[in-house]
């Protein structure tokens, strides 16, 4: 079920033209950074989009020009985990990793403690209204906020065609705190 969800998902956000792609990231980074927990913050951690996400690029450049410590993870494919890895050159230390997603180099990206992370933007194929993200099947970001400090903050972004009222998911599966799309910003209770 989760695979067939995943593929409609995916192929529904592959159809979407750059205009409708790059218009509506930008209102959703705009949103972004608004928020207090962005502003307050040191450390974000992001993904670099590929394959019709949320466009991150602009989003990155300027949280760092704010002063803020921005990471991207390092995918290492044999352990299954993250790296946080903070961006220092934009430009040019990044590249194509693991799944052909782009990272920082490993030689020019320095490694962020998980501990020192306040704020987690989280990629995935599709989001639910409680807050759950149903992601590429590889379960790195499931691992990865399980080990994340208690008052970090996460959040999942995505175009509104990626919201749904429920995800196939897991018990072991994370609940976000917050999803923005370009037209709302849900807050879900989480879960006891």
């Amino acid at each position: 079920m989760k695979k067939e969800f995943r593929k409609k998902v995916i192929n529904l956000r592959k159809k979407q033209q750059p205009d409708f792609i790059k218009k509506n990231s930008d209102i959703i980074k705009n949103k972004l950074l608004q928020m207090d927990c962005i502003k307050n913050s040191n450390t974000i951690m992001l993904y670099l989009d590929f394959n019709n996400e949320v466009i991150t690029d602009d989003l990155i450049k300027e949280l760092i020009s704010m002063g803020k410590i921005v990471a991207s993870p390092i995918t290492i494919i044999k352990e299954k985990v993250l790296i946080p890895s903070q961006i220092t050159d934009f430009e040019n230390g990044i590249k194509y990793g693991a799944y052909n997603i782009r990272e920082p180099k490993s030689d020019c990206s320095p490694e962020i403690n998980i501990k020192n992370i306040d704020v987690v933007i989280v990629p995935a194929v599709a989001y639910d209204i409680n807050g759950f993200r149903l992601g590429y099947g590889g379960g790195f970001y499931d691992r990865f906020l399980e080990n994340i400090r208690e008052d970090a903050v996460t959040i999942g972004i995505a175009f509104d065609l990626q919201i749904f009222d429920e995800v196939p998911k897991e018990p072991h599966d994370a609940q976000l705190d917050y999803i923005i799309t370009e037209s709302r910003i849900l807050k879900p209770n989480k879960s006891v």
